[in-house]
């Protein structure tokens, strides 16, 4: 059971990861393409734009894709951490708490479950596990 609820929490945080990265360098799901991306980089003052763009979609696509299928999962992890918590740094922080307003708590969650996975080990269904 424990493995099969791994499976499932990597299998979820991995895909909407690279999700996101695909509406940033895509533009697929209603994004805004690595363009929109790039300006709304620049606005929050990453510079230079498009490469933080590209930088942040390529952590959030390959990331989400190791965590996902449980390959160097402590690697995937690390990478989404750290673009997470960038994000509040830059995003959420200000706003608060609750997702509502705009704040961190999507995050927050993200976080504990990135970090919960990582302490636990990705679990039997995981190409860790075969490696």
């Amino acid at each position: 059971m424990l493995d099969t609820g791994l499976l499932i929490i990597r299998l979820v945080i991995g895909f909407i990861m690279m999700g996101h990265a695909c509406k940033k360098l895509f533009g697929w799901f209603g994004g805004e393409g690595l363009s929109g991306t790039a300006e709304f980089f620049g606005a929050m003052g990453l510079k230079p734009a498009r490469v933080m763009a590209v930088s942040g979609g390529l952590i959030e696509l390959i990331g989400g894709f190791l965590f996902g299928v449980g390959l160097w999962t402590i690697v995937g992890a690390i990478l989404l951490v750290i673009l997470l918590l960038v994000a509040i740094a830059k995003v959420h922080a200000d706003k608060g708490l609750w997702n509502m307003n705009g704040g961190f708590e999507y995050n927050l969650v993200m976080l504990g479950s990135l970090i919960g996975v990582a302490l636990a080990g990705a679990g039997a269904y995981s190409l860790d596990a075969l490696i």
